[in-house]
């Protein structure tokens, strides 16, 4: 069994061992022999952040499948590429649809489809607003708005479907999505690119639910609760509250414990839930 150490300030596991926290994924999905990786004692907290957003009028230029095609549907994403990955922040982006009518959109994974209703609307995109981590898979409607030359755009959201649609896209390495109006249809397929780097991300804020992902299939993750120094911007190892095992997705989403939620919530300082990362950058709370 391999020990992976992810820099050179990580250090060994707290006394009280891992405890099994996440659904461990089905047969076939990871790679073997398991790997560990170890938690450090102390973290150095950074943080960063910026406001980009997914530009759906920029991609009719930008992605040249669909500057030909009306009418249109596809994911857009921050960086305009014509791929989905998990996680990441997309919109619904639609072309050539009447922003009268709702559209009907559904999504597969694998052999697996997935409908919501596109709704338009005459409020106007606001860019900060942020939309559930499964939309398009959560079978609730979704606001779009209408925006430059005929294109209705969605409020973004962190792309997190759920772990059964996650697994069914990583294997057959494509998402399909068509768009359905009257006598209006369009379909587009984006190719699925797994994470590499290493990282976690909150799902929806106040869910206590935290995506781990980019490490490679068969890694044991041990998930750690921090607390912060008030005097500097480091924090220090409470615990182990758990281990997730990286599946075919290299995405995981550990939901903190409801005891470490209350305990932390009633003590003074600041705590944080994370993992060993060389860096630790917005250290998600419990």
């Amino acid at each position: 069994m391999g020990i992976v150490m992810l820099s050179s300030a990580i250090s060994g596991c707290s006394a009280g061992g891992p405890t099994r926290a996440a659904a461990l994924p089905s047969a076939g999905t990871t790679t073997d022999p398991a790997t560990d990786v170890l938690l450090a004692q102390q973290i150095t907290l950074l943080a960063a952040g910026d406001g980009a957003a997914p530009d759906c009028t920029a991609d009719l230029s930008r992605i040249p499948s669909l500057g030909s095609t009306s009418p249109a549907v596809w994911i857009g994403n921050i960086q305009g590429k014509d791929r989905v990955s998990t996680p990441e922040e997309v919109a619904l982006c639609l072309s050539g649809f009447s922003p009268d009518e709702p559209v009907k959109v559904t999504v597969t994974a694998g052999n697996k489809q997935y409908e919501i209703t596109a709704q338009p609307t005459p409020s106007e995109l606001t860019y900060q607003h942020m939309e559930p981590s499964e939309s398009l898979f959560n079978g609730q409607e979704l606001a779009v708005h209408e925006q430059s030359g005929g294109v209705l755009q969605s409020e973004k959201w962190w792309f997190v479907p759920p772990s059964a649609a996650r697994e069914d896209l990583a294997a057959a390495g494509k998402l399909a999505i068509q768009a359905d109006q009257g006598s209006l249809t369009a379909q587009h397929s984006h190719p699925v690119e797994l994470p590499t780097r290493a990282d976690r991300l909150v799902v929806d804020n106040g869910s206590h639910r935290i995506l781990i992902y980019g490490f490679q299939p068969g890694m044991r993750v041990p998930v750690g609760l921090y607390k912060a120094d008030s005097q500097s911007d480091r924090a220090s190892l409470v615990r182990q509250i758990g281990t997730v095992v990286m599946p075919r997705s290299r995405t995981v989403v550990f939901t903190v414990p409801s005891a470490v939620v209350n305990e932390a919530g009633g003590q003074e300082g600041s705590y944080c839930v994370t993992v060993p990362l060389p860096e630790q950058y917005n250290c998600p709370q419990p």
